[in-house]
């Protein structure tokens, strides 16, 4: 068995993969092809893809897509009706914004209730027979960018889990963590990081000790943009169409599913620690860290054998009864 690691850049971000398999080398070339092949499948930035091919059609024509992009789209548009806080449709307010391109800017007023009226995810029509997907008025514009990475992220695990002699692996998209079989450890648990809002990157506030699942961190301190003064950060509230005003900086998931996670890291910094609570459907087995601006952990009891804090600028307070992934 042969361990081998690849980092590099895609969907945005830094990757980084990591296997324990007898042919390590030649897994980690196959899975780089596919990352490629997904981020020209769901990339809302290149309009070959098909999200771009659905964002040219929008107020004209439906566009049939692939199973694979309309079961992620379908899944998107359902959350997204929900109203918690996700909303897939929410492209033309990101590029009003432009927070992390190097074109950001502050919109006027104007441009940002204009922007509001094509964000409805209800003008969304699917068509489960034809695999189409149809943005009913011109200028509408999907965003995936709050749940792809999730997605690719679970692709790449079920393909992993199926090559023969594949004994463990770690990928990390940026943010987005998914450890897939037993870990090394005596204990069989897996160390994440749970990055500090308040430093650099690599700076974790402290660790979880897990077994094989997904943890997904949304954080408003990454991508951000200061004009006249003020500082905006990328995660745009469809309510108002300008930066979600909130105390937390931070919002970390711990599920079984990658896609899950990403989804309800966006739900929690919406809703905050406690009505979050409220929004949890029975069944799902999810933990969260909730992270404020003055440093306190809002830590799931279910996660609290599980943490350990490692920098002790930060304090711990217990405020739900939430499960971890099993």
């Amino acid at each position: 068995m042969t361990r081998a690691t690849r980092s590099y850049y895609a969907l945005g971000t830094r990757v980084t993969l990591m296997v324990d398999a007898p042919d390590p080398d030649a897994l980690l070339g196959r899975t780089v092809a596919f990352v490629g092949e997904y981020e020209e499948l769901l990339s809302a930035n290149l309009s070959s893809s098909e999200i771009g091919r659905i964002n040219q059609a929008a107020g004209i024509a439906p566009v049939e897509v692939s199973p694979a992009g309309y079961r992620l789209v379908r899944e998107s548009v359902l959350v997204s009706r929900s109203d918690k806080g996700f909303n897939v449709a929410i492209g033309p307010l990101v590029q009003a914004w432009r927070i992390g391109f190097d074109d950001a800017r502050e919109p006027s007023a104007g441009e940002v209730e204009k922007a509001r009226q094509l964000i409805d995810p209800q003008q969304i029509r699917l068509d489960d027979d034809a695999h189409s997907v149809f943005l009913e008025r011109v200028g509408m514009r999907l965003d995936l960018g709050a749940i792809a990475k999730g997605y690719i992220a679970d692709a790449i695990a079920e393909v992993w889990r199926r090559a023969p002699g594949f004994r463990r692996g770690v990928i990390d998209l940026g943010g987005n963590v998914v450890t897939v079989g037993r870990s090394p450890h005596p204990d069989g648990r897996w160390r994440v990081g749970v990055q500090s809002p308040l430093a650099d990157r690599g700076h974790s506030l402290g660790t979880l000790a897990l077994p094989a699942c997904s943890v997904v961190t949304t954080g408003s301190y990454e991508r951000t943009h200061t004009a006249n003064g003020r500082t905006w950060h990328h995660i745009l509230d469809p309510r108002t169409g300008y930066p979600l005003e909130t105390d937390l900086v931070s919002v970390t998931a711990v599920t079984a599913s990658s896609t899950t996670a990403e989804i309800w890291s966006t739900i929690g910094f919406f809703n905050g620690a406690r009505a979050t609570l409220e929004l949890i459907p029975p069944g799902l087995e999810i933990g969260f860290v909730f992270v404020t601006r003055d440093r306190t952990i809002h830590l799931s009891p279910g996660l609290a054998d599980s943490f350990t804090l490692t920098d002790d600028g930060y304090s711990l307070s217990d405020c739900a009864r939430w499960t971890p992934c099993t």
